[in-house]
């Protein structure tokens, strides 16, 4: 049996990606991969590994070029879901002459890094530092953190670009707006063309009915929104491919 999150990230990207593309998994564990999508085996990025540091941190291994074999690729997480046609995101992100485009942080002023255009080489300084045992004081012992402190510090700010914060949106983020200004909260998710499952809840258990109802429905009833704000049955929609009834 496939990873459901993997073959879902593959489906959406067949709906929603129109130039033609490759889907390759970077994984430090065995996974069940849908056919077509390419395995690779990064368990040997020890080097990354940091007592206290979160796991994430090995996205850092993305940008050294003796691990990657293309120029330039998009890195999408996998908990995240694509909504509609990605054509004007691509063109942003491919288009943008910075070594690195990637999304802004939605709690403080930084980068999350869900989703990144990476040229290959462009910002080695990023894994070399952390190699080099460069610290920084980070709020989250993560990847994206010292991402931005390393780009602050080596003066590599004018070669990272951030994605219109209109393109890729965090729904706990959306889900919040749209409790005090429904009109907003709409209007985010209408424009979107990735919504952003970070934290909790991931997308298997946002869509049951349980957080639906009562995590996200209950609450808006209570803020007197008789229609909907958060139209989590399309987004269930768009991760799981299914057609509208």
């Amino acid at each position: 049996m496939t990873d459901t999150y993997i073959e879902r990230l593959h489906g959406m990207l067949k709906r929603h990606c129109h130039r033609p593309f490759e889907l390759h998994c970077f994984t430090d564990s065995p996974r069940p991969l849908p056919a077509g999508v390419i395995r690779h085996d990064c368990s040997g990025w020890t080097e990354l590994d940091r007592p206290g540091m979160r796991g994430t941190t090995r996205k850092l291994g993305l940008f050294n070029p003796d691990y990657l074999p293309f120029e330039e690729f998009l890195y999408l997480d996998l908990s995240l879901v694509i909504r509609r046609d990605m054509e004007e995101m691509l063109s942003f992100a491919f288009g943008h002459p910075a070594d690195l485009v990637i999304v802004p942080n939605w709690h403080y002023e930084g980068f999350n890094s869900s989703v990144m255009r990476i040229r290959r080489g462009g910002l080695r300084k990023v894994y070399d530092a952390f190699v080099a045992g460069e610290t920084y004081k980070q709020k989250v012992l993560g990847d994206q953190e010292f991402t931005q402190n390393v780009v602050h510090a080596h003066g590599l700010r004018d070669r990272v670009a951030l994605f219109p914060v209109e393109q890729i949106v965090s729904f706990k983020k959306t889900v919040r707006l749209g409790r005090h200004n429904a009109a907003q909260g709409r209007a985010r998710i209408a424009g979107a063309t990735i919504v952003k499952f970070h934290g909790d809840p991931k997308m298997h258990e946002a869509f049951g009915f349980w957080y639906r109802m009562t995590r996200v429905r209950l609450k808006e009833l209570v803020r007197g929104h008789l229609s909907p704000v958060i139209p989590i049955d399309e987004l269930r929609r768009q991760w799981t491919g299914e057609t509208p009834p």
